[in-house]
């Protein structure tokens, strides 16, 4: 951008696009990338906060509540340490919280403009070209013919990006594919189920989403069930008779009928939508891992049901309103001190990789043949290194004499030494961790004791050289 010569084709990658857009643009003028998607990142974080403000207002016209919802978000320590995380977790939710809202308020373009943004940050989003047609459909009998050709625009878009940077307009599922494939063989313990990963997953669920947002959906999920099935109980004779010549509308009827609050089932339709998209990716093997930020989106939706889900128990059971209150506040606040620890462990974790990626980037010619053998795609990235310099136990032979061979045949300079089960290094040199193997000169050791990581990074000793005294 600065030197004037963007063109589309430089958006296509990995990932789509509009976030690393949109901190290009600041990045002209700071001249820093990494500073500036965290700016970015921290402005869109500070407006979900006043998403969920507003999003709860709507739904429960309660002020008291709406601002409870906003220091729940804005306090929340996973929410605070990924708006500062150059990512696309939170301007993704910002973007689906923005649809939300204008759905709530029946404004079906700009809910399609949102949802066209939120897909131009994440591809699950992609699912809102049937998702808000349907909403709207329910609610008002008619579909938007220019919302729907919004909503179309982000995969058709991608698809051409793709087409002309590739050749390919499939080319971004086939490198998906190529890395799900590469993970699985990386990790084969990924590539099927265990009781400890279920536990381990499930769990890192249930706190990052937060334990009382899940309760809450699924119960107003449940209430808004009985009283669609108690208000077709009694209806008349006469009305089912009528109804049944027309079906269909019958059944969207019962959907959208005024007992219902119209504005909670578009927020129940959202946050099952996304909930039931994670869980099947999981159960398909297509999302392997449960990261602590995909339930980001799942806690920001569910703030507002939380409270309108605590507010309408309330109501009918006044006498439990005390206990819910010293519930739901107990189960958040335990849910937080769980995310504020993994949070900081994550950065030490994180400095830790970062001493090491230093140490590479300021110690690694780039343009020489030399390879790095690194497992550790945190420690690669951080680098800045090209991916190229980078083997992996993908590539490596299975016994030690042939993979020390490997490693100098390929001109491996350094080697980072991290205790995995799927590792070939940590297969091979079980003891290396308080034994130099034969071959390596140990050139740094760091290293975190809250949420432990070791990271042991060696320089290959090459034929005639001699061992270091």
């Amino acid at each position: 951008m600065r030197a004037g010569a963007f063109t589309f084709t430089d958006l296509y990658g990995f990932w789509l696009p509009l976030y690393q857009f949109i901190s290009a643009l600041p990045n002209v003028v700071i001249g820093n990338g990494f500073y500036s998607g965290k700016l970015v990142a921290a402005v869109f974080g500070a407006a979900v906060c006043l998403l969920v403000y507003q999003l709860t207002l709507q739904l429960t016209a309660h002020r008291t509540a709406a601002l409870l919802a906003f220091l729940l978000i804005a306090l929340n320590p996973l929410h605070i340490f990924y708006s500062a995380s150059a990512m696309t977790d939170v301007p993704h939710a910002f973007f689906v919280l923005a649809s939300l809202y204008f759905c709530l308020r029946q404004r079906w373009i700009p809910a399609a403009a949102m949802a066209a943004l939120a897909g131009l940050t994440r591809m699950e989003s992609w699912m809102f070209i049937a998702l808000i047609p349907a909403i709207q459909f329910v609610q008002q009998r008619r579909v938007s013919i220019i919302g729907l050709v919004i909503l179309a625009i982000p995969p058709l878009f991608w698809f051409y990006i793709s087409w002309r940077a590739t050749g390919n307009w499939l080319a971004c599922f086939v490198a998906r594919r190529q890395y799900h494939d590469w993970l699985l063989t990386v990790n084969p313990t990924l590539a099927h189920f265990s009781l400890s990963r279920i536990i381990k997953d499930t769990a890192t669920l249930l706190v990052s989403a937060d334990l009382a947002v899940l309760i809450a959906a699924f119960v107003a999920g449940y209430m808004v069930c009985a009283m669609m099935v108690q208000k077709e109980k009694e209806r008349t004779i006469h009305e089912i008779t009528r109804q049944k010549q027309k079906f269909s509308s019958r059944v969207f009827a019962a959907v959208s009928c005024d007992f219902v609050d119209r504005g909670l089932c578009s927020s129940l339709i959202f946050w099952f939508a996304f909930f039931g998209l994670l869980v099947v990716a999981y159960l398909a093997h297509q999302q392997p891992i449960i990261f602590p930020r995909y339930g980001l989106i799942l806690f920001s939706l569910g703030i507002p049901i939380l409270a309108w889900t605590f507010l309408r128990l309330r109501q009918h059971k006044p006498q439990w309103a005390r206990r819910l209150f010293i519930c739901t506040v107990s189960i958040c606040l335990i849910d937080a001190s769980i995310q504020l620890v993994g949070s900081v462990g994550l950065l030490n974790q994180i400095s830790t990789q970062r001493a090491v990626a230093n140490y590479l980037h300021a110690h690694f010619e780039p343009g020489s043949n030399a390879h790095i053998f690194c497992e550790d795609g945190t420690v690669q990235a951080m680098s800045g290194i090209s991916a190229e310099r980078f083997l992996t136990s993908l590539d490596a032979p299975k016994d030690r004499e042939t993979f020390i061979g490997f490693l100098k045949e390929n001109e491996v300079k350094y080697l980072v030494f991290i205790k995995n089960a799927d590792s070939t290094p940590a297969k091979l040199f079980p003891d290396a961790e308080s034994e130099e193997p034969e071959s390596f000169d140990l050139v740094m050791h760091s290293y975190t004791d809250f949420l432990p990581m070791d990271i042991w990074l060696y320089q290959i000793r090459q034929p005639g050289a001699l061992a270091r005294p």
